[in-house]
């Protein structure tokens, strides 16, 4: 991934409590800044991406305190999807002060998410 900077680790996290919109000044200090952060890919016109959302939003709420939540639109950030290599959307990607975790494409139910972010907690915990 190409950085501009280096991920420090900050034991004093204050994780949001909402989905973040990103871009391409905001994703890589969202992606460095915490333990346990999902990115959602998405673009406009698919309808996959929309139901995403409440998903992701109810994941927020659930996860308060835990695990970061953020959007990026991939046609309004090429560069970022591109160093990435997302080729299909909804691609959600989990990432740990900037390290890559794990990467799931395609519409998921908020359990099969728990499930995965359950898994990761535990990882990252360590």
């Amino acid at each position: 991934m190409f950085r501009r900077k280096k991920c420090p680790k900050d034991d004093e996290q204050i994780f949001p409590d909402h989905v973040v919109s990103l871009d391409f000044n905001s994703f890589e200090d969202f992606v460095c800044r915490y333990s346990l952060s999902a990115v959602d890919f998405y673009a406009n016109w698919c309808k996959p991406c929309r139901d995403m959302v409440p998903r992701f939003r109810r994941l927020s709420k659930l996860y308060k305190g835990k695990v970061a939540f953020g959007r990026i639109n991939v046609e309004e950030n090429e560069k970022i999807a591109s160093e990435h290599k997302i080729t299909s959307v909804p691609c959600v990607i989990f990432f740990s002060y900037g390290k890559r975790l794990k990467t799931i494409t395609g519409l998921r139910s908020v359990g099969d998410m728990k499930k995965i972010i359950d898994e990761l907690l535990k990882s990252v915990e360590r």
